[in-house]
């Protein structure tokens, strides 16, 4: 949601189509979101230097905070406070999962087919527990077979 809005809205970096198209070859390639969405409008923006500067300038903030959480944590996590931190944080970030899922959605399933995929890639992963891997495998199959 935050990337969209400073990437899309704010800073018209990408447009919503590729922002849209960004998230989805995020989402199946290797590493975090945010890290590869860095890497491709660094790219769009200045060539290899952009890609670098923008991957680099993005990963070193968290994971500095992650690094000194990491170490703390063992000692924090049963302190009343990082509980009741934790009970609040986690709902936030369903809820901001949640509106992202509705703007990619508005953008992304434009037809029963569409749906249909999503609704196959859910069942498959949630109920069956089926890979991700094998998930995006199939979905390339689909793709060779149907096009």
């Amino acid at each position: 949601v935050l990337a969209q809005r400073y990437v899309v809205d704010s800073y018209k970096w990408l447009t919503m189509e590729e922002f849209t198209d960004v998230v989805a070859i995020a989402e199946i390639t290797p590493g975090p979101f945010i890290i590869n969405l860095a890497t491709f409008v660094g790219t769009k923006m200045a060539g290899l230097k952009g890609a670098i500067v923008a991957t680099f300038g993005l990963a070193v903030i968290p994971f500095i905070a992650l690094y000194v959480i990491a170490l703390k944590y063992p000692a924090l996590k049963g302190s009343p406070h990082i509980n009741s931190l934790l009970y609040i944080a986690r709902p936030i970030a369903i809820g901001f999962i949640g509106s992202a899922i509705l703007n990619l959605s508005a953008a992304s399933l434009t037809d029963i087919k569409s749906i249909a995929i999503v609704i196959a890639v859910i069942v498959l992963t949630y109920f069956f527990k089926v890979s991700p891997i094998f998930t995006v495998f199939g979905g390339f199959i689909y793709w060779f077979f149907t096009r």
